[in-house]
């Protein structure tokens, strides 16, 4: 393959069998409704057959990319063409979509690799991502409901309508959102709402988040750059192999820390029906990092202290509340339904527990001196830590913070020697 034959005929033959394929899978996944407000931009091949660099597309022209993938997962939400470039036809889009992905793939092959293998690995990796479409789109769902956790969703339009402040501040909605996420059945929310007479809202903040939310975006952003980092065979589909992508996941997650300030490494693993709260103030997430589901995170550092090729980076459970401006910094492990507070700074070799919380201000780490490798630090289930408190560990044997254990604010605790905590007067 060379420059000018980017989409030359043995492409086109390999391609039409392969959307015809994903076509079958797709079409099942969207209403009516989505298909008369799907729009999807159109970009010439002389475009996007032009190289930039090493053989590396625009990066401008994949914001384009991008926003056509996000009509597949929410139509109408993104994308307003001039009416002459609407299709409501899927074929037409998502042939449309898989001539760009292909085009953006193949340029990040060609930069890296030999010329004579471009078409196969391109086609693997774009069909490979049309073809989980379907869970995608349901990721990007989740992402949006989970954003219901924010109250500002209560708007001034609906309480207009006669809301009482008083009444919502009496319901537990976010214990209900996550009730309904661990279901997995939107019913169960619309059926909390149903009760209190509030059912009318659920649809209209649904359309608020996917209007005006910004931080499912960014999570969709990284899903994409995610995928493009994976190897072997499609799940649901062993016909289709695929190889990591070079390049490009980079590019997505550069082009998500432009907008939206939130820079996701294309490699971390991050669960759905999670809730960026307020993402353009910078949140931050390592190569090796894992984020399970149903979490709230607000402006953090999920970060790495070694430059080695190895776990560097948080480990985080399902669940899990992380307040503005902390830092979690190596290996950090954070169990089930725990909670971290605003400016708390957690790093080295530390496990926390299930349903802990830990307040605001609070430093917990693992000290290195020239002689000594520390222990950990392992906090077991529903301890509770208050405000301004350290917690340190020098000495080579683990320091264990038993299960119920509640330290006060501002307390300062130590390994006494033996793994047993020492308040340090």
């Amino acid at each position: 393959m060379i420059e000018t034959t980017l989409f030359d005929s043995s492409y086109e033959s390999r391609k039409q069998s392969l959307l015809s394929w994903t076509l079958e899978r797709l079409r099942p996944i969207y209403t009516p409704d989505e298909l008369r407000v799907l729009r999807i931009d159109s970009i010439s091949r002389e475009v996007l057959s032009l190289r930039s660099g090493r053989g590396f597309v625009n990066r401008d022209i994949l914001e384009t990319v991008l926003g056509n993938l996000l009509e597949c997962v929410a139509p109408g939400s993104h994308n307003a063409p001039a009416p002459r470039q609407q299709t409501h036809d899927l074929t037409e889009a998502i042939e449309e979509v898989a001539d760009q992905l292909y085009a953006f793939i193949a340029q990040s092959f060609l930069a890296v690799a030999d010329e004579t293998q471009v078409e196969d690995l391109a086609l693997g990796a774009t069909f490979a991502l049309l073809w989980e479409l379907p869970h995608l789109k349901e990721r990007a769902l989740w992402n949006r409901f989970a954003s219901l956790k924010d109250p500002s969703v209560w708007d001034a339009y609906l309480l207009h309508k006669g809301l009482p402040r008083e009444k919502l501040a009496e319901l537990n909605i976010i214990a209900q959102i996550d009730h309904t996420i661990v279901q997995r059945d939107f019913e169960s929310y619309r059926s909390f709402l149903r009760k209190l007479n509030l059912e009318f809202a659920f649809d209209y903040q649904m359309q608020l988040v996917v209007s005006t939310f910004p931080g499912w975006r960014v999570l969709f952003y990284h899903d994409v750059a995610h995928a493009l980092t994976k190897a072997g065979p499609v799940a649901d589909n062993s016909d289709l192999y695929r190889m990591p992508v070079p390049l490009l996941p980079r590019a997505i997650s550069e082009l998500g820390g432009r907008y939206y300030q939130a820079d996701l490494h294309p490699e971390t693993r991050i669960g759905d029906a999670n809730f960026l709260e307020h993402p353009h103030r910078g949140i931050t997430t390592g190569q090796t990092g894992v984020i399970g589901s149903g979490c709230v995170i607000y402006p953090c550092t999920l970060g790495g202290l070694s430059v080695k090729v190895k776990q560097r980076h948080p480990i985080i459970g399902d669940f899990v509340t992380i307040g503005t401006d902390a830092s979690l910094l190596g290996p950090v492990r954070i169990g089930d339904e725990s909670s971290i507070g605003t400016n708390t700074e957690i790093d080295g070799f530390v496990e926390i527990g299930t349903d802990c919380h830990i307040g605001s201000s609070v430093v917990i780490g693992t000290v290195r001196s020239e002689s000594v490798n520390p222990g950990k630090i392992r906090m077991g289930k529903n301890v509770r830590v208050g405000d301004g408190t350290v917690i340190e560990n020098t000495p080579a044997i683990d320091l264990i913070i038993p299960d119920r254990a509640e330290i006060p604010a501002r307390s300062h605790v130590a390994n006494d020697g033996f793994g047993h905590p020492r308040f340090v007067s």
